[in-house]
């Protein structure tokens, strides 16, 4: 029921993100960030517009987003399993659920699904069949199981909303869901694109990247700032792009990665 088989590892506690995120968020969205030659600490202050554009403000998700600590410039990106990848990027402080688990679609659900819980609003994403798994049945106690083709659920396991129960249940979500599923159940389809929107191929495989940041030049050019994970699962990251990190959005082409181009349909929005 997924885009490539997986085994759920054994659990462990993941960190939180810091207070700090949420009382940057309910103040409101980010401003343009002035260029510095100090290293930034998050992804608004180390990737400002390019110069000469202007930042594009999204919704209070997309905003969050801005507020993403970052990594020393020098911290490669790793694995889960502590093997170095080369990529031209910058490693989101965001802790691994353990496993192969938390690869490209996981990680733009791992995002939504961790603000979502910040805010305290509904965390449900959905299995490829469509199921729904939401954290709310889990923190009861449920659990998911596959019989057939479809996810039914039974009682018996621990109630709460630990840290560690909260990886298991991302472990589950992450097993069952894929591009496939992020593409049908939870998106819709966009045409311009904003902070906190995906750009996500439904396959198996397929492919997806969280839009972190857009920017407007004066040319009417759009830029994208774009995070995203791979295969096998490895550390969320800023994906750095041709233009000082940023990537062309072409609306009629999309999104031209070298490794994987994603067309302008692939657009998407988290539903409400």
């Amino acid at each position: 029921m997924h885009d490539r088989a997986r085994r759920t590892p054994p659990p462990s506690p993941v960190r939180a993100l810091a207070a700090a995120l949420v009382a940057l968020v309910l103040a409101g969205p980010p401003g343009p960030v002035a260029h510095a030659e100090t290293t930034a600490q998050t992804v608004a202050e180390a990737y400002p517009p390019p110069r000469g554009s202007t930042r594009v403000r999204g919704d209070a998700f997309g905003a969050w987003l801005g507020t993403l600590p970052l990594a020393d410039p020098d911290t490669p990106v790793r694995t889960f399993d502590g093997r170095e990848v080369p990529q031209d990027a910058r490693v989101i402080l965001l802790d691994l659920v353990p496993g192969d688990l938390q690869q490209c679609a996981d990680t733009a659900i791992r995002l939504r699904a961790e603000w979502q819980r910040q805010v305290g609003a509904d965390v449900v994403f959905h299995a490829t069949s469509g199921d729904p798994l939401p954290w709310s049945r889990w923190q009861a106690g449920e659990r998911p199981r596959v019989e057939g083709r479809r996810i039914q659920w039974s009682g018996g396991g621990t109630r709460g909303a630990s840290e560690t129960s909260w990886s298991r249940y991302l472990a589950a979500v992450f097993t069952w869901a894929g591009t496939a599923s992020l593409a049908t159940h939870d998106t819709l389809p966009v045409d311009d694109p904003r902070p906190g929107h995906v750009i996500v191929q439904g396959g198996f495989p397929g492919h997806a990247v969280v839009v972190l940041d857009v920017a407007h030049t004066p040319s009417g050019q759009v830029l994208l700032l774009v995070a995203e994970g791979f295969m096998p699962a490895q550390d969320a990251h800023v994906q750095h792009g041709p233009v000082e990190g940023w990537w062309p959005w072409d609306p009629q082409e999309g999104l031209a990665l070298p490794y994987w181009p994603l067309p302008a349909t692939a657009l998407r929005r988290f539903r409400d």
